[in-house]
């Protein structure tokens, strides 16, 4: 099929990247990619009954856009925990307007029992009034919450913090039989907050592991739909735990030390059940061919014939992990006490710093190999591969492009797509890539390597910072994964020159702070 990367890069380029709708809202999922740019790469790189793959499924944005009802694909997607797997199955199931909101309204009437929890006692009139949040510093292991302020709603006023009293103290701190959560040892892990003999249970409130028990109790007891309101619960319970004043998600078994949140668990999935009526209009009204996807449950590097067939692919759109940057199966680990949803520590492909895990770089590429050599076997030639990549190390990318060059995978270039800052991105703006970066690359059985350039180190570092001029003075200022997806990147493989530059630099950051100035109020570099 004809195309033009250029024009692609465009609509790219003039889309405002978006994973919100009535669909994506009604659930969280870590790095979930944006609906409206994997339409374009759909749309763009392959044609109606075309099969689209993703090796890692992860929030399944890919596959839920190829099978809608205006792209028509055939959607593939492989993923080795439960959870994206349900969340998949969940959203693709038949539901029927009617009989979810009498469902649902019986349900709403059952949580509504649990809300004299939450009561506290109005400073104002003196009635019961319903807490919504509650602040507090961090506790040290199994000692009772130290409450700094509570917010509630009260029909009398709308003043609505107070301080607490002996009963706020008596309901936070409460104890009652849990029948419903096995609390499980957390696999220790510092990098995601997780230490010696931490237990699921010691990242919530008394109160609100009380409160999830007992969701999961009337859960259990519906007649009808009982996956998809542990799909509602599901999406909250990175909320339902302690957070803090930000609501971040970013460390999902981490909890602050000053400041804590405890938020009332029956407003948030009272909203969640509402909203979800618009998600059953919205997958009607788009999905009508529920049976044009396929879901492995494996490790992709297991793929084999009975999955896929050999060159049957036309595009594979993937977010591979990132090294170890999101321990997606260890963040799994919040969801299988309450759903007993299972992961899969084995098989991941990811650098861990957990001791136990014993997940190195060396293995990490080995795997990541694997996967794109089936990859490979299982595309059509001159199929389309379009993979998200996030990282500023030139080692790293220096590995990646050789691994897909070694499985026919030729590099065409790539694009930047604008997203709103991360923690990381505030913190050290200069040297983490902010937004996102997709590399294209075509299947072409005639290529097995990536070239070597004949150019000495200096005649390519004097090359790329001449061009790293170049955009910078056409547009005033750019940041580091401006400079990297605009242009640098693509000038340094295509010429053969990241395996060099790479044993020199670890970054195009070290290149630039020699040449380049950098604006800390704009976090940008300039001239």
């Amino acid at each position: 099929m004809e195309i033009c990367l250029e024009k692609i890069k465009d609509k790219i380029n003039k889309a405002t990247a978006t994973n919100r709708n009535d669909l994506y809202d009604s659930h969280i999922y870590w790095s979930q990619k944006p609906y409206n740019i994997c339409d374009i790469l759909i749309n763009s790189f392959s044609k109606k009954g075309d099969i689209v793959f993703d090796p890692f499924l992860g929030s399944g944005v890919t596959l839920l856009q190829s099978i809608k009802k205006e792209n028509d694909r055939i959607g593939i997607g492989c993923e080795i925990n439960d959870a994206p797997i349900f969340i998949v199955n969940t959203l693709l199931a038949k539901y029927d307007t009617k009989k979810f909101k009498k469902i649902s309204e019986e349900f709403i009437q059952q949580l509504k029992k649990l809300l004299p929890y939450y009561y506290t006692k109005c400073p104002y009139c003196g009635k019961n009034a319903v807490i919504t949040s509650v602040i507090f510093d961090k506790p040290s292991r199994n000692a009772d919450i130290n409450i700094k302020t509570i917010n509630f709603r009260c029909s009398c006023t709308s003043k609505s913090t107070k301080l607490a009293d002996d009963n706020d103290y008596k309901s936070i701190n409460i104890n009652e039989e849990i029948k419903n959560i096995k609390s499980e040892f957390l696999i220790p892990n510092s990098k995601i907050a997780v230490y010696e003999n931490q237990h699921i249970d010691q990242i919530f409130t008394k109160r609100n592991y009380l409160i999830l028990d007992k969701i999961i109790g009337i859960i259990n007891h519906l007649e009808n739909y009982n996956d998809l309101f542990k799909y509602l619960l599901m999406s909250i319970i990175h909320l339902a735990k302690i957070t803090d004043t930000h609501s971040s998600s970013q460390w999902p078994l981490w909890i602050p030390k000053n400041n804590c949140v405890e938020k009332n668990i029956i407003d948030l999935i009272e909203k969640k059940v509402i909203k979800f009526e618009k998600t059953i209009k919205y997958l009607n009204n788009n999905y009508s061919n529920t049976n044009s996807y396929k879901l492995l449950h494996k490790g992709s590097q297991f793929i084999d014939d009975t999955d896929i067939s050999d060159e049957s692919i036309q595009l594979i759109i993937t977010d591979p992990p990132y090294l170890g940057q999101v321990a997606y199966s260890e963040y799994m680990q919040l969801y299988k006490p309450f759903l007993n949803l299972n992961f899969n520590l084995d098989d991941e492909i990811i650098v861990s710093s957990a001791p136990s895990r014993n997940k190195n770089e060396d293995q990490y590429f080995k795997d990541l190999d694997n996967v794109f050599s089936i990859c490979s076997k299982k595309m059509k030639n001159e199929g389309y591969l379009c993979l998200y990549f996030h990282d500023s190390s030139l080692e790293v990318w220096d590995k990646l492009i050789n691994i897909l060059s070694k499985n026919h995978f030729k590099y065409l270039s790539q694009a930047h797509i604008r997203k709103s800052n991360t923690l990381k991105n505030i913190i050290s703006p200069k040297k983490s890539l902010n937004g996102d970066c997709i590399l294209f690359f075509q299947k072409d059985n005639n290529i097995a390597s990536n070239p070597i350039g004949s150019e000495d180190i200096l005649e390519i570092e004097q090359n790329i910072i001449k061009q790293a001029k170049f955009l910078v003075k056409r547009a005033n200022c750019l940041s580091t994964p401006e400079l990297y997806d605009l242009g640098l990147m693509e000038i340094l493989i295509h010429n053969g020159w990241l395996n060099p530059l790479s044993k020199k630099y670890k970054s195009l950051v070290d290149i630039f702070e020699k040449h380049l100035i950098w604006d800390s109020i704009k976090s940008k570099w300039t001239l």
